[in-house]
């Protein structure tokens, strides 16, 4: 399988966040790219869907940040955090001159980073379905697929690439192991609302729930509900009136005066990993490499941040060693997402945060503080930060 009679640079198993973008990101540089995947576009999948500016500022070095306002998602001014009794209102710095927040919808976003890649030149074939990796002794040289038509496909390139998500096949198929891997702390279900009314985004942590509320587009409202996933179970057995009885009164009172639009997705498969994520001849990128629980809302803009890392690594690697490139991906993903990783485990152990409200109201008194911790919750400061013993006793001695 090729294109105009050449065999491509690189093979992308999914096209979604993570695939498309990397797709698109190499046709830019010139490589020819195959993107390969068993959906059709546009197509939905489970997902909290939210943007902070470090995610929103790779679009808008893509040139895709105008597209994406264009398709009347409604921009996200602020952020709420609610951390027991205590309200923490602000929003993250800006990251390379982007500020904007969103919350697309899975079938608009996914749809318009697939595109991208065909205009930036790189071939995408939905609904097709690979099968195997091809070897050349311990390297991998290729892929063979099926399409929808039942029709087998064999294509061989330089570097194969598993953008196929947490549960990854190309990942099975290399043998890439789990360099660090956390079992599953929460579990929940979303939906998407009509009539209830959000100001910004919200999170509320409590003690073995934590509650995400996003605008999203045609006016609806994305709500999710997570529990400690040894609630699954139960949770499963009665989805709504478990999900109900997670919220919050005033948010209960806005929901019940809403109207329910969809069926309810949730899910407690929610592992955080870090996978071997390089080897001769194939990479991983996006929640194939790295995954964590979506609770602070940083997939999308760490699956972007991978295709970047990958992006750049490839093109140095092509023009000479690409395995040691490769193993540079691999070093600077760990080493970027360390600490988001960290925070993320912390706060997915869903504690109460009661013994923690003299800190937080210390944090609420100061609006350098709130800044601090906006930065925190955006992933553009590391949480240690912030949650260290001096600046937290500094607070507290301030408040006592």
């Amino acid at each position: 399988m090729s294109k105009n009679g050449q065999s491509p640079d690189a093979i992308i198993v999914g096209a979604r966040c993570a695939g498309a973008s990397l797709g698109m990101l190499l046709a830019r540089r010139g490589r020819r790219v195959l993107v390969l995947d068993r959906a059709r576009f546009p197509s939905d999948t489970i997902s909290t869907h939210f943007l902070w500016p470090r995610t929103t500022a790779a679009l808008a070095r893509w040139g895709l940040l105008d597209a994406l306002a264009e398709t009347g998602c409604p921009v996200i001014e602020t952020v709420t955090m609610h951390a027991g009794p205590v309200s923490l209102r602000g929003r993250p710095e800006a990251v390379d001159g982007t500020s904007v927040m969103y919350c697309p919808r899975r079938t608009v976003l996914d749809k318009l980073l697939v595109d991208a890649a065909r205009v930036a030149g790189a071939e995408v074939r939905e609904a097709t379905l690979v099968r195997e990796v091809i070897r050349d002794g311990d390297r991998v040289v290729g892929v063979r697929a099926v399409d929808a038509s039942g029709e087998a496909i064999e294509a061989r390139a330089s570097l194969v690439i598993g953008a196929d998500g947490l549960s990854s096949s190309v990942a099975g198929m290399v043998g890439a192991g789990m360099a660090r891997s956390h079992p599953s702390l929460t579990c929940g279900f979303y939906a998407y609302w009509s009539g209830v009314p959000v100001d910004g985004v919200e999170f509320f942590l409590r003690q073995g729930r934590d509650i995400l509320v996003f605008p999203t587009h045609d006016d609806f409202t994305c709500i999710w509900v997570g529990r400690s996933n040894t609630e699954w179970s139960a949770y499963r057995a009665d989805i709504e009136t478990t999900y109900l009885a997670s919220l919050d009164p005033a948010l209960l009172a806005r929901v019940q005066r809403g109207q329910r639009e969809t069926s309810f997705k949730g899910t407690h498969r929610l592992p955080n990993f870090y996978r071997n994520c390089a080897g001769p001849g194939w990479a991983l990128v996006g929640d194939a490499a790295y995954h964590r629980d979506p609770l602070t809302g940083m997939g999308i803009g760490d699956a972007f941040l991978g295709a970047e890392l990958v992006a750049d690594a490839a093109h140095v690697g092509f023009a000479g060693d690409l395995d040691s490139a490769l193993g540079e991906y691999q070093e600077a993903l760990r080493e970027k997402t360390g600490a988001v990783f960290e925070y993320t485990l912390m706060s997915a152990a869903l504690k109460d945060p009661q013994p923690q409200e003299a800190l937080y109201r210390a944090i609420a008194a100061r609006p350098d503080m709130v800044q601090r911790l906006m930065n925190v919750l955006g992933g553009t400061a590391s949480f240690r930060s912030l949650f260290n013993t001096r600046v937290m006793g500094g607070l507290l001695r301030q408040v006592s």
